[in-house]
């Protein structure tokens, strides 16, 4: 019997979501906890929702991205909000995808517990596999350090929500599009991250970096979204010292909802500068897709 869930989703939102659930009755389906579920519904126009899409999936959950855009970097997508009908059908197109992985579980035997930090790091190093930080991050947990030629060392510990170097974050911009290679990573105990951060210098919370990674990894497109979407800055990044330019994007999206264009023409910066800007935004939390 497949198990359904929601990640992210405000109060109001899990009431609708649940409400379409019980109009449709989807037959042999029921609702369950978020870690136990075979399909996991995610608000990605919620910062909960992003903060849980980016931490990964256990191995065998489906993703459903919930969003207002017009398209979803996860493998499914429902609009925001939406329907018994909407539901149906997306319920109606992973039905194959189900049957794949009860057809892989029940070949293979019972799932392994998840892998630790550590342990994803041997299994890489033994690669040949290039990934950018952010998509590494979003699969590992725990601390680790990067050492890669020409960029300042980097400490990430996921558990205590921190990274260093933190003083300047210009100096890490690299790191948002560079190819990593495994080797470049080593798998920190929770006791050699707290020395390696205070090593590093100027410890930060976790959440620039982040906002740092989108900035310089979505390569000037708007990440996720349609150029109809709108979206407002409801907290201000405090990142204008080192990146000026980026002051009237802030005032802009400040002022109201707007789109990729609005923004553009309003601030009179590049239309790559505001796409990078946003995707930023969204990223850390500081904006949010206006839906309506």
């Amino acid at each position: 019997m497949p198990r359904l869930s929601w990640s992210g989703f405000s109060q109001s939102d899990e009431a609708l979501a649940q409400a379409a659930f019980d109009a449709l009755k989807p037959e042999g389906w029921v609702i369950s906890a978020e870690a136990e579920a075979e399909v996991l519904l995610i608000d990605l126009d919620s910062i909960y929702g992003q903060m849980s899409w980016m931490r990964g999936l256990p191995d065998g959950q489906i993703a459903v991205g919930v969003t207002a855009a017009l398209r979803a970097d996860t493998p499914y997508r429902l609009p925001s909000p939406f329907t018994a009908n909407d539901l149906a059908r997306v319920l109606d197109d992973l039905a194959g995808g189900l049957g794949h992985v009860a057809a892989t579980a029940a070949a293979h035997g019972p799932e392994p517990p998840p892998r630790t930090t550590a342990q994803i790091a041997a299994v890489a190093a033994a690669s040949p596999e290039t990934t950018r930080l952010a998509a590494r991050m979003a699969r590992m947990s725990g601390a680790f350090a990067v050492d890669l030629d020409g960029l300042p060392r980097l400490v990430v510990d996921r558990d205590t929500k921190q990274f260093a170097p933190g003083k300047s974050l210009k100096d890490l911009s690299g790191y948002g599009f560079v190819a990593l290679p495994a080797k470049a990573i080593t798998a920190l105990s929770p006791e050699d991250a707290a020395v390696a951060l205070q090593a590093a210098g100027d410890p930060q919370p976790l959440q620039r970096l982040v906002w740092l990674l989108a900035l310089s990894g979505g390569d000037g497109q708007l990440q996720g979204h349609g150029a109809g979407t709108r979206f407002v800055l409801s907290r201000w990044p405090q990142t204008e010292r080192e990146f000026p330019k980026h002051f009237r994007i802030a005032t802009v999206m400040m002022k109201g909802p707007a789109t990729l264009a609005g923004i553009t023409e309003a601030s009179g910066a590049s239309e790559a500068d505001v796409a990078d800007y946003i995707n930023a935004a969204l990223a850390s939390g500081h904006a949010s897709v206006v839906v309506g």
